[in-house]
């Protein structure tokens, strides 16, 4: 079946610590037990962080487990993979239209309303509301004048952790939506349901199960759920949890773990969703056809761009790195497919389990260490407003322990990244696009705040 191609604190804590420990042993920590050395014959270059000075605008630089049997990540000879290499295309070419450096922007954060344990926002086509996701269960709709329940679910999950209602994505081409939670097992649940045309209000009479997803471990369950560019839904999962990848669940193509999965959600005969044919495993024996991309670790989050197609992936770190993957579109399409970011045998741009290939993955654009309070990150978007002038094309992403939020420029040279720092709020689960094109950040202590110019 195809789709028609569519344009397009305490609580808090210890949601987004998917880097710093779940608390029995997780061992994310940075004092959880030594990392394997850096590997100088690593694929990977290092990549240093250029920051700018907003003021002055000068630049400155600043043993793995056992492993499992896992299916090898070269694919059949057959499998309709990108043409380019890994390198090519993560720094280029992409259909991003600006030429660099971008101007430096000059931003603040405006709060403009209250939410219990937000984790993400996200928008339903041709309605300027926005949509927040409270990890409890609710999702509801607001703009400047009203807010509105328009689902209910605390009665299927519950905020534990990093467990919970984690994402939700209406559906561009239906009056249906989606949302990924953990059950009362704790395992991945992604359900359909029908939504009024007019509020958007969901019908939990019509709930219908997608997909679910068995997680071995309590944390590291990933986030996201999105329509792509191609009106196909992009799930984001983690490794499955504890800490060092132990089943090696991220880099075997038998797992849906470590991924981002792409499938047509609607049933088929047999099946309560279909895999697009043109996913990049669809052909190779032993692997999971769902799986688009690999080798992540926690992708607490992920966008697109809406203007280039490309793919950003907000990837939380181990012990030391945090990341951030950019994998770009052709002619607005086929982001990321088939692309493997590394995880575990790299944690950003440097080794890691050494059980495991080093071979053929993607580097991150931008990563950042564990030093000044930074443990987490949550990404993510391009803003593509017309509010902030000088914001356009800059990817927006922060860290979830200080707050930090830094503005990424995509047009920095492959391997100098030139990021800034925008702005701060405590306890960041998430920066997204609202519903008039704004860009929103969200903190899990409740406060949802609009970038505005300074």
């Amino acid at each position: 079946m195809s789709r028609r191609t569519v344009a397009g604190a305490a609580l808090g804590v210890a949601l987004l610590l998917a880097g710093c420990g779940d608390g029995s042993g997780d061992g994310d920590g940075e004092n959880s037990g030594a990392n394997p050395p850096n590997d100088p014959a690593a694929t990977f270059a290092t990549v240093p962080e250029t920051v700018l000075d907003t003021t002055t605008q000068t630049a400155s630089t600043d043993a793995g487990p056992v492993p499992t049997t896992t299916i090898p990540l070269e694919p059949a000879a057959n499998v309709d993979l990108p043409t380019a290499s890994p390198e090519e295309l993560a720094n280029g070419p992409s259909t991003t239209v600006a030429t660099g450096p971008l101007p430096v922007p000059s931003v603040e954060l405006v709060e403009v309303a209250e939410f219990d344990t937000p984790v993400e926002l996200t928008t339903r086509p041709g309605d300027v509301r926005s949509f927040v996701v409270e990890q409890g269960g609710r999702v509801l709709a607001f703009d400047d004048l009203s807010t509105e329940v328009v689902l209910d679910i605390t009665d299927r999950t519950a905020a534990n952790g990093e467990r919970g209602l984690l994402g939700a994505a209406f559906d561009p081409a239906a009056d249906r939506a989606y949302v990924h939670y953990s059950n009362e097992s704790g395992n991945t649940v992604v359900a359909e349901y029908a939504i009024d045309p007019v509020t958007a209000i969901f019908d939990v009479e019509s709930r219908r199960e997608v997909l679910t997803v068995e997680q071995p471990f309590g944390n590291h369950n990933g986030g996201e759920l999105a329509f792509g560019p191609d009106g196909y839904l992009y799930l984001a999962l983690g490794d499955g949890g504890s800490a060092d990848d132990p089943e090696r669940n991220s880099l075997a193509l038998s797992s849906r773990l470590g991924k981002i999965l792409r499938i047509d959600p609607q049933p088929t005969a047999d099946a309560p969703f279909a895999t697009p044919p043109d996913n990049p495993f669809v052909d190779v024996e032993g692997a999971d056809p769902t799986i688009w991309s690999l080798g992540l670790r926690n992708p607490w989050k992920f966008s697109f761009d809406s203007l280039t197609g490309d793919l950003w992936i907000a990837d939380v770190g181990q012990g030391d790195i945090e990341e951030i993957n950019l994998a770009p579109a052709i002619s607005g399409q086929g982001a990321g497919k088939g692309l493997s970011f590394g995880w575990s045998a790299f944690e950003g741009s440097e080794r890691f389990n050494t059980d495991q290939d080093d071979a053929g993955h993607t580097g991150p654009v931008v990563e950042y260490r564990h030093d000044d309070g930074n443990c987490s990150v949550s990404g993510g978007a391009v803003y593509r407003g017309d509010v902030i002038e000088d914001l356009f094309g800059w990817y927006v992403y922060g860290d979830f322990c200080s707050g930090r939020i830094w503005g990424y420029d995509p047009t920095s040279e492959p391997g100098a990244p030139i990021v800034v720092e925008l702005a701060e709020l405590a306890n960041l689960t998430a920066i997204a696009v609202g519903g008039e094109g704004d860009l929103f950040a969200v903190s899990n202590t409740g406060a949802v705040s609009r970038f505005s110019p300074a």
